[in-house]
């Protein structure tokens, strides 16, 4: 029995091991003028429904993490610090496969995303 439950959580290590991060790729939000963007993106990925922000410049602090449906209901949302050496991840619970929109705002500052699970 231990053989076998050993075996069973060797197997989950090496599936969740090999789990392919896909990257979010960013926009800038559609304003007019060219203080919505952030000088230094940062960064996204996913890998199903666990998602991954990074910034590889400065602290940045007060990053407002918004995820919604393309309905435009929001399914996440959290205030968070991000930096190269304290990157920032979450776990979308309960939600149902499909299409989403990451937005990150700092400030007056804003990019988003699409991605699917």
């Amino acid at each position: 029995m231990k053989r076998f439950l050993l075996g069973c959580f060797l197997a989950l290590f090496c599936v969740s091991a090999f789990a392919d991060e896909i990257n979010i790729h960013f926009e800038k939000d559609s304003q007019p003028t060219k203080t919505r963007s952030l000088s230094m993106e940062p960064t996204a990925t996913h890998d199903e429904n666990v998602v991954h922000i990074y910034y590889s410049d400065y602290l940045l602090e007060n990053l407002q993490v918004t995820v919604k449906d393309l309905s435009g209901n929001t399914v996440y949302s959290n205030v968070v610090s991000v930096s190269y050496d304290h990157p920032y991840l979450f776990i979308l619970d309960n939600v149902e496969s499909g299409d989403y929109i990451l937005e990150l705002n700092y400030g007056n500052k804003a990019i988003y995303g699409y991605f699917s699970i």
